[in-house]
């Protein structure tokens, strides 16, 4: 699954730590698209009429986070992540031992404003575990880490 991981162009991991790969990283179609038609899949309750292409990701990361999914942005070399406003243990289980080799990560976890969001894992050599471990650093203790 990780190599699947390494070279999707997004994935979604549900609250139940099951990721759901989407497309190969190097296609040209949008991330968003992939999510859009994630969201009338499974999500068939939802009203996407709204929702197209040209929003923004974070945006579809704040959706994606209420529904309680994390999001994986692929562009080849760095990956962004966007996190839940709770992460579930297989959430982390599954975040802690995926590998994405040497791919730069930044991870988004705060939507309270959505355009100036914390991330981590851009600067220096962190790849995914170091990111994960500086935000549950900096996250111990609070409440929208669930055990």
């Amino acid at each position: 699954m990780n190599k699947d991981v390494i070279n999707c162009k997004t994935a979604v991991i549900d609250s139940e730590g099951v990721i759901h790969v989407m497309g190969r990283s190097n296609e040209s179609k949008y991330h968003i698209k992939y999510l859009l038609d994630y969201l009338e899949e499974n999500y068939s309750h939802i009203d996407i009429s709204k929702l197209n292409i040209g929003s923004p990701r974070n945006y579809y990361g704040y959706i994606f986070g209420k529904l309680g999914n994390i999001i994986y942005f692929n562009d080849g070399g760095t990956g962004m992540i966007y996190f839940p406003d709770e992460l579930t243990d297989k959430q982390k289980d599954v975040m802690y031992n995926l590998d994405l080799g040497n791919q730069k990560i930044a991870i988004c976890f705060n939507f309270k404003n959505p355009s100036n969001y914390r991330m981590v894992g851009l600067e220096g050599d962190y790849n995914l575990k170091d990111s994960m471990d500086a935000y549950m650093r900096q996250n111990i203790g609070k409440s929208h880490l669930r055990r």
